[in-house]
């Protein structure tokens, strides 16, 4: 045991060692024998898997004395106390064993102003906090939990992505990080300690962000209808802190901020129309994706089932933690819940390690029905749904133990330590909707592929989806899952995400990226995980953009977000063949959400034709205002346009619309196009331009190459940058 003596030179010892160090190590190995969770801002729980066995813990390099093993359980946990705010803390069992690094939070202060300040911790709020400070903005994040990162490190293990090929910008550098941890896989399953682990690691990257957790966002700090910050509560100490910022982005579930400053809000179905055929009171087919009988389209203003996800383990031929019985349990509510084999848990949630995401519905651990009121209910009344919740979980893990014998099933004991094993956060999955200078309707989303969107920031394409808002009592026959449940994968393409609905009506100074506007049914493409990690990162960048250029947030240009978006390798279109390490990536994908050459799939290396060279001209001429493209000399056909005449086309396009286009006297730049040449004035016009051979994939120095091909790639990055100057000062262009 350590003496008293020995804890307090401990506490010196400590003190004595801050340091920033990188977080170049992580708050778990690999196994997750070793774990380090932050619990206050001078206090961080060490747990490990002891074994009946003693250990010398060692903090920062520094022995600090031997911890017993716990007979109670197979982790044993140590808080060290007293320890810097904000700083970082290396931990290991011996000097040369793994080691484990976490930081504690910063304190709140009881006033200080940032530029951004980021309220709740979700997928969309870390990115947009990590997105603005890397940025170089002084950020805050306020996060009611010890988690960062929203239903990732909450048991959401199996990434919501319809095409994996989607994956993009934050989202994809997360799961990067997460191929990189287990050295290999794929990154779309994964363990929640090692989603929060990376997560936090990306927070605490960056000097400029400070993080305030347990700690929750109590009043609103306005001028009118401009937000200048918020008052926030130390929920360990319940001291208060005015935390004042030149943006505000409001990225909880439940969007209580935003709502308090006065922000328009929808909650609940909107009723059934043309525009949107699902809406409302509705029994839907999955299989066969038709609506059935007794749907009568009736608006109104429940929510769809929330629930808690637990991830279980597989322990084989040891017995697993037994759950107890919940004080409400009721068998009838999981009767008819499939046989393991068949459920969604073993078919679609299986994690790394012999673990899976539970995620059963319905007879599982959705309870419809009973969180109507949660969105704008008291903390109190919170808590309370979020019991029951709870129950209805851990009561599913009782039946399946119990009532259907697998004893080999449980929590997993390397999971959520600090929570006896259970995730700590609800899965709200919608809650308030905010309205925007955009309504994210679903016929926009059904129609998506018919038309185009210049303002993207993001793209969705998980299925519009919603679980139930009734209680499914017994299948029978019946081929619904429930009232209000669907999932509408035939109706639901790969869509566009307009910067609009981020941006609140009236309310200025305020962005929201996870109670976006939408209507019910356009909610379920943009309510998972990865959407929202980019919806986030484009607030980040919209919010830097704000500050550095001195507009307000509803005046700036999309355009410009999404120069920043896509240097970050963030998408705003899609194509099967296009990723961001492909040749002139960000302004192929620039021209795809506007509309030019925007086949799919896009064919980077082919050759240009003369017909899709004249069709992404007359486009182009469309978006900067001027009347359909008539080139003169213009022959029509198949064959591929060389570079000279590509040059002649583009000139003559933009010479329409912009009179510093046109032919200008110039000495000769390219052996190969003198004087004489029917291209020299156009090469020599597009040089003025800086829009030079050098973009060609094939560039020869001091050579133009007027009678060779022209790539559907270099063709992109040549109108990317004839365009480039119109769009960047014209907003929607």
């Amino acid at each position: 045991m350590i003496t008293d003596m020995r804890l307090t030179n401990c506490i010196i010892l400590l003190l004595g060692l801050i340091q920033c160090c990188s977080a170049a190590t992580l708050s778990t190995t690999l196994d997750g024998s070793l774990q380090a969770i932050a619990q206050a801002p001078n206090t961080i729980s060490l747990y490990w898997r002891h074994e009946g066995r003693s250990a010398s813990v060692y903090v920062n390099g520094q022995p600090c004395g031997d911890i017993q093993p716990n007979p109670s359980g197979p982790f044993s946990c140590k808080s060290f106390t007293s320890l810097q705010p904000n700083t970082f803390y290396t931990f290991a069992l011996g000097e040369s064993s793994p080691a484990v690094t976490e930081r504690t939070w910063s304190k709140l202060p009881a006033e200080e102003s940032f530029d951004v300040l980021v309220i709740g911790g979700t997928a969309s709020g870390l990115a947009a906090a990590v997105t603005a400070a890397r940025a170089g903005l002084k950020v805050a994040l306020v996060e009611p939990s010890n988690r960062l990162g929203g239903m990732s490190v909450n048991g959401l293990g199996h990434a919501d992505m319809r095409n994996k090929a989607h994956t993009n910008g934050f989202f994809e550098e997360f799961r990067q990080r997460m191929i990189k941890f287990y050295g290999g896989g794929t990154g779309f399953n994964f363990e929640p300690r090692a989603a929060s682990a990376i997560l936090k690691n990306m927070a605490y990257e960056q000097s400029c962000l400070s993080v305030f957790m347990r700690a929750d966002v109590i009043g609103a700090i306005r001028e009118g209808d401009y937000v200048r910050g918020a008052v926030v509560c130390d929920l360990l100490t319940g001291a208060k802190g005015r935390l004042f910022a030149k943006v505000t982005v409001d990225a909880s579930d439940c969007a209580d901020f935003a709502a308090a400053c006065g922000a328009e809000h929808r909650i609940g179905r909107e009723p059934r129309t043309e525009c949107e055929p699902h809406a409302g009171v509705i029994y839907f087919d999955d299989l066969k994706q038709t609506i059935l009988p007794g749907s009568t389209g009736c608006g109104d203003a429940k929510v769809q089932s929330y629930a808690y996800l637990m991830v279980w383990k597989d322990y084989g031929d040891k017995p697993a933690p037994l759950a107890q019985k919940p004080a409400s349990y009721d068998p009838e509510d999981y009767r008819y819940s499939p046989e393991w084999p068949k459920t969604w848990n073993f078919t679609s949630g299986k994690l790394p390690n012999d673990k899976y995401e539970i995620n059963q519905h319905p007879f599982g651990t959705d309870k419809p029905g009973i969180n109507f009121d949660y969105p704008c209910a008291s903390p109190e009344r919170r808590r309370e749904i979020e019991a029951i919740y709870k129950e209805r979980a851990l009561g599913y893990l009782y039946f399946m133990q119990n009532e259907r014998g697998h004893k080999n099933l449980g929590l997993a004991d390397d999971e959520f330590l600090d929570s006896d094993n259970f995730p700590p956060g609800l899965y709200v999955r919608e809650a308030r909707r905010v309205m925007g200078e955009c309504l994210m309707r679903e016929c926009d989303v059904t129609n998506a592929r018919s038309y185009f969107q210049p303002s993207a920031i993001a793209i969705a394409e998980y299925p519009m989806d919603s679980h139930a808002m009734e209680e499914l009592k017994a299948p029978d026959d019946r081929r619904d899952k429930g009232e209000g449940e669907m999932y509408l994968s035939t109706f639901t393409p790969w869509s566009q995400v307009p910067y609009g609905v981020i941006v609140p009506k009236r309310i200025e100074g305020l962005l929201v990226t996870t109670a976006v506007s939408a209507t019910h049914v356009a909610y379920g493409t943009l309510r998972l995980e990865p959407v929202r990690m980019s919806m986030g990162q484009a607030a980040g960048a919209a919010a830097y953009l704000s500050i550095t250029r001195g507009v307000g947030l509803r005046c700036v240009n999309p355009a410009w977000i999404q120069d920043r978006v896509l240097s970050q390798h963030g998408y705003i279109y899609w194509y099967s063949d296009v990723t961001p390490h492909t040749r002139h990536f960000k302004a192929i994908q620039f021209l795809g959400a506007r509309g030019v050459l925007a086949a799919e799939p896009f064919r980077p290396d082919d050759n240009l034709t003369e017909d899709e060279a004249l069709q992404a001209l007359d486009r182009l001429v469309q978006l900067e205002g001027g009347t359909a493209f008539a080139p003169s000399a213009a022959k029509q056909g198949g064959e591929y346009v060389t570079r000279g005449r590509f040059a002649r086309l583009l000139v003559d396009a933009k010479m329409r619309l912009d009179p510093s286009w046109r032919p200008i006297e110039a000495k000769q730049s390219y052996e190969d196009v003198p004087p004489g040449s029917p291209y020299f004035e156009a090469v020599e016009t597009l040089r003025a331009h800086r829009i030079t051979p050098s973009l060609f994939a094939d560039y020869k120095h001091g050579l133009f190459q007027p009678e060779a091909p022209i790539t559907r790639a270099d063709a992109a990055e040549a109108i990317y940058l004839a365009h480039r100057t119109y769009a960047m000062t014209h907003a929607g262009s």
